[in-house]
């Protein structure tokens, strides 16, 4: 899976650009805040309908324009070519087509492309509160499950609703049946949630303490485990996990009400990262936290590619600086030949030459993109 060609119109500093990039790797070098970050940001876009780090979607919108709109030509091994484009407007709605034809709903775009990014900001998911551990999930598994995405803005909008109806009902002195059903709507959309995070997370923990293993030089041993906002029987299936999310409920049923808000469920749900044993959250040093991500992104990357039966588009965002010769000649011998990848640097003083001969570099300045040397295919800026 790879990117033929990127087009970008009014997003971010970019008013225009066409970008036809290599297979391999793609270094785009310049300094901060010249738009590196701009261009991952748009393909990750297009993987999950899903800014990287906007709070707001118009903030993707170049200043003055109406709208930004975000394109891509996607060569896949096992489907053929696929057209993406994705329209972001000032109202907040996006619009999608693929292959030219608008679609209904955004997460039509899901699982056309798959993408895998890693950057500073992703510490976080080890140091931050739950809630960014939950958005982690949210992302990575709704690129091979659209139904989950699907089933994630419905639970989404039924908790809004049922917290609503607890608050006002903690003000009445008298009890009506309305709660039950926003119940049902409760267990038929978070069950599967709990159920898909489970699974994805056996998954994807023995491979990522394997690689973990390897970066630490034997030292460490990484485990993820999924800390769920429901107790959940060993090894059940949907029933029982349903069953469980029901037992809950009833249980807490009256503290619930007492608070006002819903105190069970997956938006309760968290991850732990363990190094020997220890919560890395608490004890890990920045440096073993860093090699938890990369050992996670790694092992993410790897999943994705046995789930979706080819390699999925890594992007890497300013990190080589961050980590040391032991960790930098690992990500760089992983992504060399395996797949496409593209990234940010302030300098390529990091790279071997023989790295540097076998990529495509382009430098960018004020959202315009040079290429460097014979490797390069042909960029078109707009002013």
């Amino acid at each position: 899976m790879h990117l033929q060609s990127l087009q970008l119109r009014h997003f971010r500093n970019y008013n225009e650009l066409l970008l036809k990039p290599g297979t391999g790797l793609n270094i785009l070098v310049g300094e901060n805040a010249q738009g590196k970050s701009n261009v991952l940001e748009a393909i990750y876009l297009l993987a999950t309908s899903k800014s990287l780090r906007a709070s707001r979607d118009s903030e993707m919108i170049q200043n003055s324009a109406g709208m930004a709109a975000v394109g891509a030509e996607v060569i896949r091994e096992r489907e053929g070519e696929i057209s993406l484009e994705m329209a972001v407007l000032p109202s907040e709605k996006k619009t999608v087509r693929i292959n030219g034809m608008k679609r209904a709903r955004v997460i039509d775009l899901l699982g056309q492309l798959n993408a895998v990014f890693f950057g500073a900001l992703d510490l976080g998911i080890v140091t931050a509160e739950p809630s960014i551990r939950r958005r982690y999930l949210n992302l990575e598994i709704s690129q091979i499950s659209p139904k989950y995405c699907f089933d994630l803005a419905r639970f989404k909008k039924t908790l809004e609703q049922r917290n609503r109806l607890l608050r006002d009902l903690r003000d009445r002195p008298y009890r009506d049946g309305s709660l039950d059903a926003w119940n049902e709507q409760l267990f038929r959309f978070g069950a599967p949630l709990l159920e898909k995070r489970r699974f994805f997370v056996e998954r994807l923990s023995p491979l990522a303490e394997k690689i973990h293993r390897d970066l630490s030089d034997g030292r460490e041993t990484l485990e993820i485990r999924y800390l769920p906002g429901v107790p959940l029987p060993e090894g059940g299936d949907l029933l029982a996990i349903d069953r469980a999310f029901r037992e809950e409920i009833e249980r807490v049923g009256e503290e619930e009400i007492r608070r006002g808000m819903t105190l069970v469920g997956p938006q309760r749900d968290d991850l732990q990262f363990l190094i020997n044993g220890a919560d890395a959250r608490l004890f890990g040093s920045q440096g073993q936290q860093r090699t938890v991500v990369l050992s996670l992104k790694l092992a993410e990357f790897r999943l994705m590619e046995e789930y979706v039966g080819e390699p999925p588009v890594m992007l890497l965002d300013d990190v080589m600086s961050d980590l040391d010769d032991l960790r930098k000649a690992h990500l760089l011998g992983w992504m060399q030949r395996r797949c496409q990848t593209f990234l940010t640097c302030t300098s390529l003083r990091d790279f071997p030459e023989e790295i540097l001969a076998d990529s495509h570099i382009y430098h960018i300045s004020a959202g315009t993109v040079l290429p460097e040397g014979t490797h390069a295919n042909s960029v078109l800026n707009g002013s």
